[in-house]
């Protein structure tokens, strides 16, 4: 394939990949508003609420560890190596290997932590009441039955991903998020926050089955073996990369651990803030992400590292040109979006004080995390899962140390504040270390388009603060022509611009290579 060709047709696929995700995504992001929505009216920012975040602590970082970034990480290179030699039966026997060992480990460490629910609770949530701290220990013992079932749809999600199928996978989040809707409206009434974990077990039954139903087209086998001649290359990968989702998950701990030494409701608030950016994150880096990882594995295995850092650096700049602008519009309709959708029953205007107190500080970390997703991808494409790892490690012991220098000051402010310092420095550190060793994303390209997203935002920002004073109401047509109005003007900036990333997309997504 021709030099120039190539890397369009590729870009292309990534572009068409990543805008079907990101809607699914976008589509999962507005149920997930609904499942606040609701949630919010059921429970507010109470201790109930602390609780039920503060169970998920442990289960999420046993999926995180054995089966989400890190085996989808260390998998995907693999399987598409076997694929690309036409030989089915090995990425089988790989994925069915994988499989089995993980859900051996995760059944033991789901036993041990059943019988250990208080202890595992005390350490992760220290300044609970026993009132939060029993009920957190209760809640838990469910959710690590979710996070079998989870486990198992994400060797699901990888072996698809590997064969670039991506609709299954992006459908996932919907059904869980479904069951917890279904969970807070119909079972919440008569069981309380049981029924919201309940609710989200059906989901996870549901995110499995479509997983599943993307196996069986792919005629799958399932093999109960626990060997396999890449079973060592797997580990050796998935060694570093679970040493770096610990620590990630240490990261998603710290606003537990810092927030319940704050009054009850500090936790919650947070984690409404926190939905409420990873909306434009997930749809813009996790999509991103996503989609190109499997394509940026073809390019290392195949040792094509020019073409590696090219689609990498066009991913990086796209990626930064639509989460500059996404993180201004955020921090001007952060208070208006909380109280047009989530202040109501039990969530009165104190909460939405406190959660668009920790919005704030959260958005200064969007850009950050959205970039992060396409800068580790480019190391672990290349197999490289340490360098990641350690730039993890300074990222977290930058928040911790943030997070608790101003916790008082701030309260869940300094929970997001810690958040958005830690992942900004790993990303720069990381981007750094991509320049010297790895030959870099194309930094100048970068640079340029940068500075060019950073003006066409400060536009769009102006355009949006304009029709705020003409038109002050807090209302949803209010706000709809206040996005639809920045959204113009960053549009037609970024035209003026000639924003490369932007300006390329249509053609990447109608254009025949």
């Amino acid at each position: 394939m021709n030099r120039m060709v190539k890397p369009f047709a590729l870009m292309s696929r990534v572009a068409r990949s990543a805008v079907l995700v990101s809607a699914l995504f976008a589509a999962s992001k507005l149920l997930g508003l609904a499942r606040d929505v609701v949630i919010s009216h059921a429970f507010g920012a109470t201790a109930e609420l602390d609780a039920y975040y503060a169970a998920f602590e442990l289960p999420d970082g046993l999926f995180t560890v054995l089966a989400g970034s890190a085996m989808a990480t260390a998998l995907i290179p693999l399987l598409t190596a076997h694929l690309a030699q036409h030989d089915r039966d090995a990425v089988w026997r790989l994925a069915s290997t994988a499989l089995n060992w993980a859900l051996l480990v995760a059944a033991a460490v789901s036993i041990t932590a059943c019988l250990a629910a208080p202890q595992v609770i005390a350490v992760a949530a220290p300044g609970f009441d026993p009132y939060r701290a029993a009920l957190a220990a209760r809640l838990m013992r469910w959710v690590l039955f979710q996070t079998l079932v989870f486990i198992a749809s994400a060797f699901g999600i990888s072996v698809l991903q590997a064969h670039q199928h991506f609709l299954l996978p992006a459908l996932g989040p919907l059904a869980y998020t479904g069951g917890q809707i279904a969970g807070a409206l119909f079972l919440a009434p008569q069981w309380g926050i049981f029924g919201l974990v309940w609710g989200g077990i059906a989901g996870s039954l549901g995110h499995f089955a479509l997983q599943a139903l993307g196996l069986w087209r792919l005629q799958a086998h399932w093999y109960p073996q626990l060997r396999h001649p890449d079973l060592w290359s797997l580990l050796k990968l998935m060694g570093p990369r679970m040493l770096s989702s610990g620590v990630t998950y240490l990261t998603f701990v710290l606003p537990t651990f810092l927030g319940s030494h704050l009054p009850a409701g500090a936790i919650a608030a947070y984690e409404y803030a926190w939905r409420m950016m990873q909306f434009p994150e997930t749809i813009i880096g996790t999509a991103l992400g996503l989609t190109l990882y499997p394509t940026l594995t073809e390019l290392a295995n195949t040792g094509e590292r020019a073409e590696l850092r090219r689609v990498g650096g066009w991913a990086l700049r796209l990626a930064l040109a639509l989460a500059l602008p996404a993180a201004g519009a955020l921090v001007l309709i952060g208070r208006p979006v909380t109280v047009l959708f989530l202040q109501r029953g039990a969530f009165d205007a104190t909460a939405t004080d406190r959660v668009y107190w920790a919005l704030q500080f959260l958005t200064l970390g969007l850009v950050a995390h959205v970039a992060l997703e396409v800068i580790a991808r480019f190391f672990y494409a290349q197999r490289d899962m340490w360098t990641p790892f350690w730039a993890a490690l300074v990222g977290l012991v930058i928040n911790l140390g943030v997070g608790w220098v101003f916790l008082e000051l701030f309260e869940q402010g300094a929970l997001a504040l810690a958040n958005s310092t830690g992942v900004l420095a790993q990303a720069v550190l990381l981007l750094i270390i991509a320049r010297v060793r790895r030959g870099g994303l194309e930094e100048r390209a970068l640079g340029r388009s940068l500075a060019q997203t950073a003006a066409a935002t400060v536009l769009m920002i102006g355009a949006m603060t304009v029709v705020g004073c003409v038109w002050p109401a807090d209302t949803l047509g209010a706000l709809a022509v206040k996005v639809a109005s920045g959204g113009i003007v960053y549009v037609a900036t970024a035209w003026l611009f000639k924003i490369e990333a932007l300006t390329d997309l249509l053609g990447l997504l109608w254009k025949k290579p």
